[in-house]
């Protein structure tokens, strides 16, 4: 992940800031939203594998404003994962 984390800010403009990244995740997570949408809409729910790749290509892009916010607060992906797991009371 942390590679991952590299080149996502190799890909970025210096001038993204918080608030750019923030906008930007929310909007990719409509984007996921909205092919769930066809999903029912078009494909009756059956999961394609065409509707399959654009939701992953999709959840590529949440990630990497997911990416973008964590190198903003000084944290690894990693960190947002480990800190989920205990806040849910788990261990891996």
């Amino acid at each position: 992940m942390d590679n991952y984390q590299q080149f996502q800010k190799s890909t970025e403009k210096a001038t993204f800031d918080l608030k750019y990244m923030a906008l930007g995740i929310g909007g990719e997570v409509g984007e996921v939203l909205n092919e769930i949408k066809k999903l029912e809409r078009d494909d009756n729910n059956i999961l394609t594998g065409e509707r399959r790749h654009k939701i992953m290509t999709e959840l590529g892009d949440v990630m990497w404003y997911l990416s973008g916010i964590c190198s903003r607060l000084d944290c690894s992906i990693e960190d947002i994962i480990n800190n989920n797991i205990e806040k849910l009371g788990g261990t891996i």
